[in-house]
């Protein structure tokens, strides 16, 4: 029995700068004996050992074809020791075991990869849940709990997505989804909070603090704007709706960045309170609440 054209493939690809031409004679230059020990440690590494139990319950197509591709190249050794070919059938061991190493390797860094996945989504999804506490508290402060029991409701909800999105191993998505609630969760907050300083500006040391302040709250807008519509424009429709106000929002945005280089902060200030709330339209007019 020879190699087949594909497992032939994959040896080459994985092995070629292990055994050099010089020393493959040295390497594969044994006595039926020496095989033999060898065939029953690599038998027991493919098929019984707790590497192989691991090997067989990982879904990876990649991991499940370095397994297959390893219990050929054994089924080969058998056959060259049949035919007395001790150094070929040393050699096809000698790949399984690399074989087998590789998609140790492989599974061992999923594993890893999974790990770090939960760490971060559990992070992250503290972040929310504490910012979520502080937007409940400051409702209750402003008498807005209405309001806030009502985007909770809708927070909740998503992260109850994003934790079934990691079930099914789709990590990514999951932090995704828990970075919209995020910001959207840290703009009501600062929506809750701009009630205050919007009627009694002196909460701010300095016009130039509250222009900071109020930069800081368009940044945070535009960045709902990229996490909430992404895909609702790719609809021509809904772009150009939203676009409008995305246009206007830029503009009035230029006007206060013009204005605070020449220290008209006042303007500037303005000018961008009416930005931030053509960014709130924009959200709006695709069908999606958010506060402000």
């Amino acid at each position: 029995m020879k190699l087949s054209r594909r497992v032939f493939f994959i040896v080459l690809i994985s092995c070629a700068t292990s055994v050099t031409a010089e020393n493959t004679e040295q390497q594969f230059n044994l006595t039926r004996e020496q095989v033999e020990k060898q065939v029953e440690f690599v038998k027991n590494l493919t098929e019984n050992s707790s590497l192989a139990e691991k090997l067989k319950n990982n879904s990876d197509v990649n991991v499940q074809s370095l397994h297959r591709t390893a219990k050929e190249l054994y089924q080969n050794a058998l056959a060259y020791l049949e035919q007395g070919n001790n150094g070929a059938a040393a050699e096809s061991l000698f790949h399984a075991k690399g074989m087998m190493f590789q998609a140790a390797r492989l599974a061992g860094k999923q594993a890893i990869t999974v790990d770090n996945d939960n760490q971060i989504f559990e992070l992250r999804l503290k972040s929310v849940n504490a910012l979520l506490e502080a937007m409940q508290r400051i409702g209750i402060e402003k008498n807005a709990r209405e309001k806030t029991d009502r985007i909770k409701s809708r927070a909740d909800a998503e992260i109850a997505n994003a934790q079934e999105m990691m079930k099914t191993g789709e990590s990514l998505k999951a932090r995704k989804t828990l970075d919209t609630v995020y910001i959207y969760v840290k703009t009501a907050v600062s929506d809750l909070r701009s009630g205050d300083t919007l009627v009694r500006s002196l909460h701010f040391k300095t016009k130039k603090e509250e222009y900071l302040y109020e930069l800081d709250r368009n940044e945070t807008h535009a960045m709902l704007v990229t996490l909430l519509l992404s895909e609702k424009m790719k609809d021509p429709q809904a772009r150009e709706r939203a676009q409008k106000f995305l246009d206007k929002a830029e503009g009035l945005k230029q006007k206060a960045l013009e204005s605070a280089q020449k220290g008209d902060y006042d303007k500037a200030v303005e000018n961008f309170e009416a930005s931030t709330r053509q960014i709130i339209q924009a959200i709006r007019s695709s069908g999606l609440y958010i506060p402000g």
